[in-house]
């Protein structure tokens, strides 16, 4: 991630909930077996990581998503739902 985004990222206000996770995997198998793990690289705010367990190849940091749903274009194998009223990242205006 570039200096300028994550010097941005940073200024976002986050209320994450901590009782649902708006961001899943359907299948973490069809992740160890993609080769192009392209959420890796898509996410703006590393949603997506990369671990060394074999039964879950990714984690989702859910609590960092900026809910651009970027996600649920590239990969049919990601679960987005934006977060419940109250719940999220929260923009200000400037």
């Amino acid at each position: 991630m570039n200096k300028e985004l994550q010097e941005r990222l940073s200024l976002l206000q986050y209320q994450p909930d901590e009782k649902w996770q708006h961001v899943t995997i359907l299948d973490q198998t069809i992740c160890r077996d993609c080769k192009n793990k392209q959420c890796l690289t898509f996410c703006p705010s590393g949603v997506f990581r990369e671990n060394s367990q074999e039964k879950q190849p990714l984690l989702i940091l859910y609590k960092q998503c900026v809910e651009c749903g970027g996600c649920r274009l590239i990969c049919d194998n990601i679960d987005f739902s934006y977060p419940k009223g109250g719940y999220g990242v929260t923009f200000l205006e400037g």
